[in-house]
């Protein structure tokens, strides 16, 4: 079964969620790369991404 959207309810603006910057943050930028590089190597499906290999000239 599928569904066209059309059921999906109407939410009201409250604002930016504040979560994922405030996490970041508490990461400092040098841990937030490590964080980055370790679980980016591969995407959700297990292929690989190759972010971690140098362009070539």
């Amino acid at each position: 079964m599928t569904t066209c959207g059309f059921a999906v309810p109407l939410y009201d603006y409250k604002g930016q969620r504040t979560l994922l910057p405030d996490w970041s943050c508490k990461m400092g930028e040098e841990r937030l790369e490590e964080y980055r590089r370790e679980r980016n190597l591969k995407s959700i499906d297990g292929l690989p991404t190759y972010l971690d290999e140098q362009p070539s000239e």
